[in-house]
């Protein structure tokens, strides 16, 4: 369902929302506890992390880190659209420049249960 702007159906919402998340295998996501992969870094041409900082990665480790961004950045994406989709504009406006889902689903919670 649409979380209505009164909030008079957050309870229903709230667990639907928790429920289809989970059913996606984005509960982490939701909660904060999806660890996102560091950034690489590059110095003279070569690229890094910061977990082995002296460690250059050849193309296959560079290409097996880049796909798991991409994974994490697509899972929040998917989790932001669950909300997106059903909240109207006005709600929209207030919670979408959270930087993680996490912190906008913590943001949509404070303006429904304070």
């Amino acid at each position: 369902p649409n979380l209505e702007d009164s909030g008079s159906n957050w309870v229903t919402y709230k667990e639907r929302v928790i429920q289809t998340l989970t059913h996606q295998g984005l509960e982490r996501h939701l909660y904060g506890t999806a660890p996102k992969p560091e950034e690489l870094r590059e110095v003279d041409g070569k690229w890094f992390t910061e977990e082995e900082p002296t460690k250059s990665l050849d193309r296959k480790e560079i290409r097996e880190h880049e796909t798991k961004i991409d994974i994490f950045v697509q899972q929040e994406a998917t989790a932001r659209e669950v909300i997106y989709q059903t909240v109207s504009q006005y709600t929209f406006l207030r919670i979408y420049k959270e930087k993680t889902f996490a912190k906008l689903w913590i943001k949509l919670i404070s303006l429904f249960e304070d």
